[in-house]
């Protein structure tokens, strides 16, 4: 697959995922869902919001309970006398949905005939490529408790130190190596992102952890001693749930500028804020909810410092945001997906040591409206080439994907990959809710696990030497909360499962 014809990926995931396709590659056949005459038309109804997600991703039951949501997208909120929930009349959503339908209700129900005729009773299950192995001899686990249950929104991790945030006790924790407190700050907005600013740090409030349109997102400088963390200053309020943030010079003026993602809900925006004295000036880059992640990179070598960033939500993609040296962006779509995908994060790196950036991908966010486990969701690698094509070159199935980062852990001279997984199958394969990928050769990977890991529900995680010692430890955060189709027994297990967990690693 190349670059922007990834527009099919929904669908090409689902067949790898199955272990499917023909022997003969370029021997492409139509299926009856394809053929059907109500095809194009339903296909240009999606594409009003999103890319075309073909029957075969989900089953009849989960299109039946998914399509009422999207109705009202069409102007549709009420079918053969059911009524459709939507957002209309919520703050901030306003303009969200078409003041006339778009479509009959005779087209509309076309529609639901076609995905549940060619949608399937099951869908396949995850195939694992490898087994996992229980076993991580270079990190060592230790846990820091919390009298409370944990829902950790942030892990960062320091010289020394790691931090963490804990929505639940409403405060920002610094322990030392071994978990004993430093300081506890109260911070009544959640943070969801934190990175070294000036003399201290620059930190996301995220305002409503819950997906909401109500903007209550903060841009927060602090500074950090002995005593805690001091808020200097609110530098931007109201925002769309800024979820994280990058800094870099963008115009070559010597100042540092701040690239927000501001991920919203219905609604949000992805800009950058100029430096000027003082003041920071909002430039839009894409005015589009789910900006999720993003890096500042010279990724086209042309000297000037480039956006890349990954968006969540309908409109899945990866998009580079090209400088051309003064701060002006042009927008270049790397990669789309489908708005099954549930986009989470990812990193650019070179996987396979040719001095070209790739990318390494991560998708598994299932708190939707079709939160049955998926086949297509976990760990991608996608390899980059001098023309800016990426191709797909690995994929390891993981339910519930969140997030994954590279680094040669093991110190053998290739990269190595740590992942978690907040929407895993804890009940049959607990083992998902953290894997290493170790880097043995060609972009093949032995993938492992650690016993300690199975207990937490991972939403965050970090990495650092926090021992200076020269190899890379890792900590992970526990959310203990959120929506999930675990058993009783499993979420109570969460609750008492420790809040942060140090993966110390051993190697030096």
């Amino acid at each position: 697959m190349k670059y922007c014809t990834h527009i099919l990926l929904g669908l090409s995931l689902f067949i790898l995922a199955c272990g499917g396709g023909e022997e003969n590659p370029g021997k492409v056949e139509q299926t009856s869902a394809q053929l059907d005459p109500r095809r194009a038309q339903i296909e240009s109804l999606c594409g009003n919001c999103h890319l075309f997600v073909e029957p075969e991703m989900l089953d009849k039951a989960t299109w039946a309970k998914l399509l009422p949501f999207m109705g009202p997208r069409l102007g549709i909120f009420n079918h053969m006398g059911r009524e459709y929930e939507s957002d209309l009349g919520k703050k901030n959503c306003e303009g969200l949905y078409p003041k006339d339908p778009l479509v009959s209700p005779e087209i509309w129900q076309d529609l639901l005939d076609y995905f549940d005729r060619y949608a399937p009773e099951e869908i396949a299950k995850q195939l694992k490529p490898t087994d996992c192995v229980k076993g991580l001899p270079i990190f060592e686990a230790s846990e820091a408790q919390l009298k409370t249950p944990p829902i950790v929104s942030l892990s960062y991790m320091d010289s020394g130190a790691y931090y963490s945030y804990d929505a639940a006790t409403q405060s920002m924790y610094v322990r030392d190596i071994n978990h004993e407190i430093k300081s506890r700050t109260s911070l009544t907005n959640p943070i969801s992102y934190m990175q070294p600013y000036k003399k201290g740090f620059l930190m996301t409030g995220i305002g409503s952890i819950p997906p909401s349109d109500d903007w209550k997102g903060e841009l927060i400088y602090a500074t950090s001693s002995q005593a805690g963390l001091k808020i200097e200053d609110v530098l931007l309020q109201e925002m769309e749930r800024p979820v994280q943030l990058k800094i870099g010079d963008l115009d070559g003026d010597k100042k540092e500028d701040i690239v927000v993602c501001a991920y919203g809900n219905n609604r949000g925006s992805h800009y950058w804020l100029k430096t000027r004295g003082d003041t920071l000036e909002k430039k839009m880059l894409l005015q589009q909810s789910g900006a999720i992640s993003t890096e500042i990179i010279d990724i086209d070598k042309d000297g000037d410092m480039d956006i890349v960033t990954l968006f969540a939500q309908a409109l899945e993609k990866i998009v580079l945001f090209e400088n051309d040296g003064k701060g002006n962006f042009r927008e270049k779509q790397l990669m789309a997906f489908s708005p099954l995908q549930g986009s989470s994060s990812f990193q650019l790196a070179d996987m396979n040591k040719d001095g070209i950036l790739d990318i390494i991908y991560t998708c598994g966010d299932n708190a939707d409206y079709s939160t049955v486990l998926k086949n297509f969701h976990g760990v991608y690698i996608f390899t980059g080439d001098e023309d800016g094509n990426y191709e797909q070159s690995y994929f390891y199935p993981m339910h519930g994907a969140f997030k994954a980062m590279a680094n040669d852990f093991d110190q053998d001279g290739d990269l190595d990959i740590a992942a978690i997984s907040f929407f895993a199958d804890y009940e049959k394969q607990p083992d998902e809710g953290f894997l290493f990928f170790e880097h043995t050769e060609n972009l093949s990977f032995n993938v492992k696990t650690h016993e300690q890991t199975h207990d937490g529900r991972w939403l965050t995680m970090d990495i650092g030497d926090i021992d200076n010692d020269g190899d890379t430890d890792i900590i992970l955060g526990n959310f203990s909360m959120g929506p999930s189709d675990a058993s009783e027994e499993i979420k109570s297990g969460w609750t008492s499962a420790p809040a942060s967990m140090l993966l110390k690693n051993n190697t030096k």
